[in-house]
Order: C-alpha cells, then structure tokens, then sequence
C-alpha cells in the first residue's frame, strides 16, 4: 500500500505578549485552523491555497489584529497589509495599507495566482504589490468583496484606539508643558513606555506556512499594522522579504517557509523571512541555521546597531533532502503562540512559547522545534 502524501501546516496568531488569562482562547483558534486546514491538504488542496485558508481564518477571529477588528491608524481608520509567496516559480504577492477589504490575505493570494497565469494584453506584466485605495478597486475588479471601511471597525477596536489616543494626547500636552517650563531645547521628556505592552496587546502580523501533498511550500502573513500608526505606514507584512518567504526543495537546497512578526520596523530592515529562510538552507542542521541567522541577521545586525531592543518572531518549515519536515519557531518577544499538524499527526500541536524565566524581552531569544 503507497504511503499517503506528507503534508503539512504551522501558523502562529503574533509574536509579542499573549496574557495568561487569554492563552486558552489562542491554543483553541490555532488548533481549529489547524484541522480545517489539514482537511483541505487530505483532498489535494494547493499549497496557496490552503495559506490563504489558514490565515483568513486568522483574521476572521476577533483575538488577532488582522482584517476586521485590527489596530486604528492615527486617524481612526483600518489599513491593512497582507502577503502571501509560494515555492514553486517563487511568485509573490502583497497588498499594504488597504482599505475596506476584510481579508486582504485573499488579494494577496488573487494577485499571486494572477502571476502564475497568461500575461497581460501587449504582454505587460501583472502587478505584484498593490497599496491604498489601488489594491481595494483591483480587488473589487477581480471579484473580492469590499465593503466600507467603517464596517472594519468594531467596538473592542475603537475603545482601544480612543484609550491610546487619550493617553497620546496627554503625554504629548505633559510634554509641551515640561519644555515650558525648563525653557529648554534639550527635550527631558518622561519615559514612555509604549502602548504594545499594556493590556495584553501584542504586535500580532499572524501567520501561516503550509507544504501541500505535491511538496509545494506557500508563506502568508497579514497584519492591521500598529495601533496610531501613521496614515499610508506600510508594514512588513506587506514588503518582499520581510515577512514571509517561500522556496521548494531543489536539487540538494532545502525546501523552506517562513513568515515573521515582532516590530516591523525592525522585520522590514533586516529582511527577517529571507535572512532566515536563506541561513536555514545553509546549514544542514535546522535549530542551528534558525538560530545562527536569527543571531547574526536580526541581533546582532549592522542595521539595527543603534536599537537596544529587538522585538521579532519567526515561525519556518524546512522540508529535507530526504523529505522529513521540520517546524521550527524563535523570538525575542515576551511570547509566540504556534500551532502545526501533518499527515503523521493525528491531532495539531499548539504550544504558547515564552522566554524563559530571567529572559530579557528585545535581547533574549528562545527557540524551538520538532519534526512532523
């Protein structure tokens, strides 16, 4: 009897802080995507596909900051960034800062598939990266629903945003005062801690990798961006490189996923999904590759020398030479909620990582891993 064709799926709902009370609640929606999305693998679903399932589901839940529900921009509106990379002919394709879409993770996946098909009249080239008000008429065209962007909205949403709005427009008035005061140009501002670390809010872009029967590999990741970010802010999770990546096995390179989350800032200039795919296919030994790269391309990079904190997760899938599958996960974030089942498991496994005791969030890093 032939064995049943290996497949595979991992997600994660952000990397950053998940609140003990709350831990349940994620380990539940990751282990539910999970089975619906093996599902789809068991009857021969395609990789993009079954990317796209996994993080729309993501988005549809009202724990994550992706789709409807996500974080408000300064200006009290949802824009959005999603993006999705298959293995195959290595196509990509993203949408940031849209609006009035609530699943950009479905153009994303649209303008993909749009790639892998005929040219254009005249032999013009389909686009890959559509942003704003572009990306939700090109969705529209090619038969996504959009709605009103007010619809994004919802009640959790904007009572947080006006409680981080409220505490920006007092810190900034405490400020203006102090400056007053000092009669000073120096600017001896209080410390301001932030709003990502209140409340159990995390810096959630969510995530999925997925290795169909076929072995082919697709990355997708999707995010609302920070909450009071800048209007038109793009983010990782819409830029090649930064926040997913895709490549199936080849000769003697390894095949591999990878999708990030953490500070997008920090993601987006160190090309965090490409630096860890590309160390991870250097080295034979996966926990090796995915922490050296992790090490080398995000702590201790050139590009962030003047940050004191790092804030990033990583979740990958590496396929071997001799086609066993590893899924790996690291951060520097106070914590990352993962999830993965195969064909050779007979339910998913979710696990909530966290620092270890004594780790330092932004300058720790913990890693893990397990064959599937």
């Amino acid at each position: 009897m032939a064995a049943m064709p290996h497949y595979v799926i991992a997600l994660h709902c952000g990397a950053g802080y998940h609140s003990t009370q709350k831990e349940d609640a994620y380990k539940k929606l990751c282990k539910s995507i999970c089975v619906n999305v093996c599902l789809l693998l068991e009857k021969g679903k395609g990789a993009v596909e079954c990317v796209t399932a996994a993080v729309k589901q993501l988005e549809d839940s009202d724990l994550t900051n992706a789709g409807r529900g996500s974080s408000l921009n300064i200006q009290g509106s949802v824009e959005c960034d999603a993006s999705v990379m298959e293995g195959r002919q290595l196509m990509f394709g993203a949408v940031g800062a849209v609006t009035g879409v609530e699943n950009p993770i479905e153009v994303a996946a649209m303008l993909v598939r749009r790639q892998l098909g005929e040219r254009l009249s005249l032999g013009r080239l389909h686009p890959s990266v559509l942003v704003g008000e572009g990306a939700k008429q090109w969705a529209k065209e090619n038969g996504i629903q959009t709605v009103d962007n007010n619809l994004l909205i919802t009640d959790k949403s904007l009572k947080t945003y006006k409680n981080h709005k409220r505490k920006l427009d007092c810190h900034t008035e405490r400020v203006i005062k102090k400056r007053k005061l000092s009669n000073e140009s120096e600017d001896k501002r209080e410390e301001f801690t932030g709003l990502e670390k209140e409340d159990g809010v995390i810096q959630d872009t969510v995530g999925a990798v997925v290795m169909d029967t076929r072995g082919n590999i697709a990355s997708a990741v999707s995010s609302g961006g920070i909450s009071l970010k800048q209007q038109g802010r793009l983010g990782p999770a819409a830029l090649y490189g930064a926040g997913c990546w895709a490549y199936n096995k080849r000769a003697r390179n390894p095949g591999i996923g990878t999708v990030t989350s953490g500070s997008g800032e920090h993601i987006m200039r160190t090309l965090l999904a490409r630096a860890c795919a590309v160390s991870l296919q250097r080295q034979d030994n996966a926990s090796l590759g995915l922490s050296q790269g992790f090490k080398e391309d995000f702590l201790e990079s050139e590009f962030l020398s003047e940050e004191d904190e790092k804030y990033a997760g990583v979740l990958a899938l590496m396929q071997n030479e001799d086609d066993t599958v590893e899924v790996l996960w690291g951060h520097t974030t106070d914590s990352m909620c993962v999830g993965f089942m195969s064909s050779t498991l007979q339910k998913p496994k979710v696990i909530m990582s966290r620092l270890p005791e004594g780790g330092v969030p932004g300058k720790s890093f913990t890693m893990s891993g397990k064959s599937v």
